[in-house]
Parts: C-alpha cells; structure tokens; sequence
C-alpha cells in the first residue's frame, strides 16, 4: 500500500503540468470549497457553482501558490472571497439567506403528510434561525455539526486558534438557540 500523497507533491506536480495532480487535489478539497462558499452564500446550490469557479481560478492561479503546504488554506480562501463577490455581484445576500438546500431527498419517509409537514417546519425554521446567526459564527457552526469537522481541521482551515473555534462555536450555538426561539416563537 502506498502512502498517501502530500499537498505539496500533489501541487508541485500539478504547477509542473501534470492535469492528474489538480484533478487528486480538486478530489481532495472538493466538500472544502464548496462549505467555504456555502459558510457565505448559505444556498447549496450557490455554493456549488461557486466552487466550480473558485477551482477554476485556483487552476489558473496555482503558480502563485508559494507555500505549497498551505495548499487547503488557500483554496479556501480564494472560494471564500469568490462566494463574497458573488454575493456583490448578483445583489443575493438576502436570498442567499433563504437557504434553499433540498435536504427533502435526505430525509427518511415518514408515516404520514402532516408528519412529514411538520419535519419540513423544523428544517425551515433551522434554516431561518441559521441565516440569522452572523457570517463568523455561522461558518464555524456549518463546518462542525454540517462538514462533520474537527476542531483542530476548522482551526487550521480558518488559520485561528482553538480557543477561538471553540468561543466561536459557543457563541454561535448560543445565537442559534436564541434564533430557533424566536422562530419557534412566531408558530
């Protein structure tokens, strides 16, 4: 069994040409850009495109790539910033908070149409107190309980401390349940 292969190797081989390389690192990274965009435009769909375009530049751009380690941080980033001027461009921020995820496909069938109405509600209501909670808080939160990230893989993502991942967390939970309250609320 070989070993797996490094970002660095991956990027020097694929700043050398080699298409198979980006194609490893694109496999690699993919669920990566596509939460960088959707912790911005929180629209799954949005955030697809919108990964394709961040892998697009990052293709392009590779060569400026100088700490070829930090080949995560840095796709991250450019999907990160390519969300942000999405948003700018199209005028979407306040769709975009509309979360339009087609969680229905994952869901398991339940017993009855009000049943199934009802479980609709709760991921709308999720979905609303969500975009509520702002963008810092919000990403970490997506990264974690949505992305299934450890907290050591969001620290090194967003290039900042434990603590600050895990004060993040905190108060964004905090900001949810404040949210999902007032939601629940207006029912």
């Amino acid at each position: 069994m070989s070993e797996p292969e490094s970002d660095e190797d991956l990027v020097t081989r694929a700043q050398a040409g080699e298409k198979a390389a980006f194609e490893r690192l694109v496999q690699k990274y993919y669920e990566v850009v596509v939460t960088a965009a959707y912790t911005v435009l929180a629209n799954v769909d949005a955030a697809k495109d919108c990964a394709q375009d961040a892998l697009m530049e990052a293709a392009q751009n590779l060569a400026k790539l100088r700490d070829k380690n930090k080949f995560d941080r840095w796709i991250y980033g450019i999907a990160r910033n390519k969300a942000k001027y999405y948003l700018q461009r199209q005028h979407l921020h306040s769709e975009a908070m509309k979360v339009k995820t087609d969680e229905s496909r994952r869901l398991k069938p339940v017993a009855s149409p009000s049943e199934q109405l009802s479980k609709n509600e709760q991921l709308d209501s999720i979905r609303r107190a969500l975009s509520e909670v702002p963008e810092i808080y919000r990403e970490v939160l997506v990264l974690k309980y949505i992305d299934q990230r450890s907290h050591e893989d969001i620290a090194r993502l967003l290039d900042i401390s434990l603590a600050a991942v895990d004060k993040r967390l905190m108060r964004g939970k905090a900001m949810l349940r404040e949210s999902l309250g007032r939601w629940k609320g207006e029912n």
